[in-house]
């Protein structure tokens, strides 16, 4: 499922439609399952990020309305957080023993690796499913409120609108890049708030593609590893909550502190590629945006 819009094009009925073909993509996706179950989780939870960027970027329009979309939106991408968790862990456990710069390492590792692998073979697929049913009525919901979304038809209307959510992500990733290098631990915030930037360069492509795209080749490595160290931070918190299934104690603090190791490095690469991406002025960003916008709507 890929949103994007057209200014050319743009009313609010077409938003609507956009909006609801999404919803409609991911209850086929999750229906058919074309790629197999988990497959079907992780692009379902992908689609519906895309869709709360798409509402942050025009909740000025209406607030009321798109602040409760958004959370059924991220209430419905809980539901799936666990299975994609699972998995996550797995392909997690993966790299690790490919990374691995010494045998003693790499022998650790691929003991995580299966520990993990055989965590995911015994997961409840009946409690995903249900989730997966409960996220297809969820989508069903949504949709039929979508005609209560109305947004103005006028072109300086609609700019200012979009100027207005492109602002406002903008500087809260600035405010985030600020406060992680600042010695705050806000890589989890960082990372959403790329995620979040990267699926309005997609969406707003068509205004000026060249530099939108530019963006988003800056945000791909910065997503992946705060992806990656995310992950990480979920193999360390597990480990804590199950040391039974990683060997010996000793072991443990070993594997503890070179997934340590592991995440810090991955913090500072993301952080320093960060602050070039966010190092923008969002009032003259925006006021490009609205100014490209109402070009090319007329």
């Amino acid at each position: 499922m890929t949103l994007r819009l057209d200014p050319s094009m743009l009313s609010a009925a077409q938003l609507r439609g956009d909006a609801e073909k999404a919803l409609d993509d991911i209850v086929v996706l999750l229906t058919e399952q074309p790629g197999g179950l988990h497959h079907a989780v992780h692009e379902t939870r992908r689609a519906l990020k895309r869709l709360r960027a798409f509402h942050r970027l025009f909740a000025e329009g209406d607030r009321a309305f798109f602040s409760h979309q958004n959370a059924r939106l991220r209430d419905a991408a809980r539901l799936l957080a666990e299975g994609r968790e699972v998995v996550a862990l797995t392909e997690t456990g993966e790299w690790l023993a490919t990374e691995a710069r010494k045998p003693q390492e790499a022998a650790l590792f691929k003991r995580v690796a299966a520990v993990l692998a055989a965590r995911r073979e015994s997961m409840d697929h009946a409690a995903l499913k249900a989730n997966i049913a409960e996220v297809i009525a969820a989508c069903h919901r949504m949709r039929s409120a979508l005609r209560d979304f109305d947004l103005p038809d006028g072109r300086r209307k609609l700019a200012k609108i979009v100027a207005h959510g492109w602002k406002r992500i903008l500087t809260q990733g600035n405010g985030v890049v600020l406060s992680t290098a600042g010695g705050g631990k806000g890589f989890h915030e960082l990372r959403k708030n790329a995620q979040t930037l990267n699926a309005c360069l997609l969406l707003l492509r068509p205004l000026w593609p060249q530099a939108m795209i530019a963006r988003q080749e800056m945000l791909r490595p910065i997503i992946a590893a705060l992806g990656r160290e995310n992950d990480l931070a979920g193999l360390a918190l597990l480990m804590e909550h199950s040391p039974q299934d990683f060997g010996e104690p000793i072991e443990q603090v070993v594997l503890q502190r070179l997934i340590a190791q592991r995440r810090m490095a991955l913090q500072r690469m993301a952080l320093q590629q960060a602050e070039a991406v966010f190092a923008i002025d969002a009032k003259e960003d925006a006021n490009r945006v609205a100014t490209l916008w109402e070009a090319l709507s007329r």
